[in-house]
């Protein structure tokens, strides 16, 4: 990553952790493509990771908690309360989080990226003691186990 000098290497490496951070389950079959080593790949997606939980659990607590205080100053404001509307769509969701919780997020959270997992944990499981360091190490290891899959199929194993 940094052979072809400081600069071009620094820049290589801040847009493949921007692409783990956004298209999280594709970037180690890309770097593995690309010819990249084993290390690189997983500092990539692992930084990526990392960066991304830390910026968007953040975030979307932040946004959660004002959005909340925006709706109950508009109820209190109307004097109603607002029925919620329950989807089917809604109602799986429900069904999922209750059946899984928290677990099930991190199992699934490789799937989903890293700004939806995080955004869902800060939604759903904020309250949860370390779900930050959850979430972290959940990616670590997809991050292992996507790397690890990329390389057999690249080296015909799979």
């Amino acid at each position: 990553m940094f052979d072809q000098g400081l600069l071009a290497g620094l820049v290589s490496f801040l847009s493949w952790l921007a692409m783990s951070i956004l298209k999280f389950i594709i970037t180690p079959s890309l770097m593995t493509a690309a010819g990249y080593d084993t290390w690189e790949i997983l500092l990539a997606t692992f930084s990526g990771a990392v960066v991304g939980v830390m910026l968007f659990y953040h975030t979307g607590k932040a946004i959660f908690s004002w959005w909340s205080s925006v709706k109950s100053r508009s109820n209190v404001s109307l004097g109603k309360k607002r029925n919620l509307v329950v989807t089917p769509g809604r109602r799986k969701f429900i069904q999922y989080k209750e059946k899984y919780g928290f677990t099930g997020l991190l199992i699934v959270a490789g799937l989903l990226s890293v700004p939806i997992s995080a955004m869902l944990g800060a939604k759903y499981f904020s309250k949860k003691k370390n779900s930050v360091l959850y979430l972290i190490l959940a990616f670590f290891a997809w991050s292992c186990v996507l790397t690890f899959l990329s390389l057999c199929v690249k080296n015909g194993v799979l």
